[in-house]
């Protein structure tokens, strides 16, 4: 653990060789934050977990973890962003939104839209390209922008989904722009929901 002059205090667990399963990395970072906050739990504590110097994907833990001060407990990013997620199921797959906002000073403020459909196995090209037209006209009325991704996992272990590749390595996505109401992927016209 170390102060960073400007940034508050980091607490950082770090592994050497492969590290274990996701969940016991999480449990790890989790009651090693919580160890920390004993010591001084008047100030807020970043928990990061890394390999080496690297920090872990998304599929070796479920991300950065806080203890907030004033509120004496231990949350998420997401949490302490405020970031608001609403999942649901479309029979052959599941969907994950998440209200999304630019961190507090960045100007200027931006919200937008990131949704994660995700597939048990691995969807066809066109059913994947088809199940984002489906779930972002859904989100459209919203107003906001929407980038669109998916993955092949189990819908109940987050660091289990992986992002499905595209035909050309890339990744299977698509952003949507609410003042054009174009969804696109490197420019390339997907769907226009201008009618």
């Amino acid at each position: 653990m170390e102060d960073v002059q400007g940034g508050g205090r980091v607490l950082s667990v770090s592994f050497y060789s492969t590290p274990p399963p996701a969940a016991v990395v999480d449990r790890i970072l989790r009651e090693s934050l919580a160890h920390a906050a004993l010591v001084d739990s008047r100030i807020d504590i970043l928990g990061m977990a890394f390999l080496g110097d690297d920090v872990l994907s998304a599929n070796q833990y479920s991300g950065a973890l806080i203890y907030k001060a004033s509120l004496k407990k231990i949350v998420t990013m997401d949490e302490y962003r405020g970031v608001k997620t609403t999942t649901s199921s479309a029979g052959r797959y599941f969907v994950e939104v998440q209200e999304e906002r630019t961190l507090t000073g960045i100007e200027p403020a931006r919200n937008w839209l990131s949704l994660t459909i995700v597939f048990p196995k691995k969807p066809s090209r066109q059913a994947a390209y088809d199940a984002i037209v489906t779930e972002v006209r859904k989100l459209t009325s919203k107003g906001l922008d929407v980038n669109a991704y998916v993955s092949v996992g189990d819908q109940g272990i987050k660091t289990s989904w992986q992002q499905v590749r595209d035909d050309d390595g890339a990744y299977v996505f698509a952003d949507y722009n609410a003042a054009s109401k174009r969804l696109t992927r490197k420019d390339q016209l997907v769907k226009s929901y201008r009618d």
